[in-house]
């Protein structure tokens, strides 16, 4: 690891006026994977379209620090030039545009090869798909190519292990690995079933508001054991 890339320091977030979550602190360095479990409504969602900056989500207490610059001022899109990228849990559904012209269009800004990205992230086939007609494993997938493409210093990944099947999650693993190479990588899922195919260098359960219990993959069998109330 040759540095620190993110630091979450005592966040608080609120979303239409109404605080969803408290005192959330972690931090990451290059090749880092943090994964967050936690409940459906539990606030994973929200905890990640904060830190991007997406309307609507709100800090109202703490700081981010990326690269020690701290980004809570700073609008989604000024975030992702600084190296910030989010891929949602529901990817959105554009019409009128394929994945490999989306691909393409980001890989003239970033100096990817786009070809060499779908390859990674395997949608060579869905390079010609408008990216409005794929299925939910498909638009995953793609997302994650877009990722990858912008070559961010930090990835906010929002349940890939969500509605997809064996095949498509060994793919999301692989793409996941690819990113480590040179960025840290944030993961919420509540059922962490991309565990059993990419191992986290660091998990922590968010619950009640706020991250309840951190350590490493044990925490995984805890919770699968014992449910996110008691998760130690």
């Amino acid at each position: 690891m040759t540095g620190v890339r993110l630091v979450v320091s005592g966040v608080s977030v609120a979303v239409g006026g109404r605080r969803l979550l408290s005192g959330i602190s972690f931090s990451l360095s290059d090749s880092d994977i943090l994964y967050i479990l936690g409940p459906n409504g539990a606030g994973k969602t929200s905890l990640l379209k904060a830190l991007m900056g997406v309307p609507g989500y709100e800090i109202v207490e703490g700081t981010v620090l990326l690269d020690g610059e701290d980004i809570r001022r700073l609008s989604i899109y000024e975030r992702a030039r600084r190296g910030l990228a989010l891929a949602f849990q529901i990817p959105p559904r554009l019409r009128g545009i394929k994945a490999g012209d989306l691909l393409a269009q980001i890989c003239r800004k970033t100096g990817c090869d786009h070809r060499e990205v779908a390859k990674i992230a395997g949608v060579e086939h869905l390079l010609d798909r408008e990216v409005c007609r794929l299925s939910g494993g498909e638009s995953k997938r793609v997302e994650l190519a877009t990722v990858l493409a912008q070559r961010p210093r930090v990835a906010l990944i929002d349940e890939p292990d969500s509605g997809v099947d064996v095949d498509s999650l060994s793919i999301i693993a692989r793409a996941l690995r690819e990113l480590l190479n040179s960025a840290a990588v944030v993961v919420v899922t509540h059922g962490a079933h991309i565990a059993k195919y990419l191992t986290p260098s660091k998990v922590c359960v968010l619950h009640f508001g706020t991250l309840r219990r951190c350590g490493g993959a044990e925490v995984i069998d805890e919770v699968l054991t014992r449910g996110f109330s008691q998760p130690a």
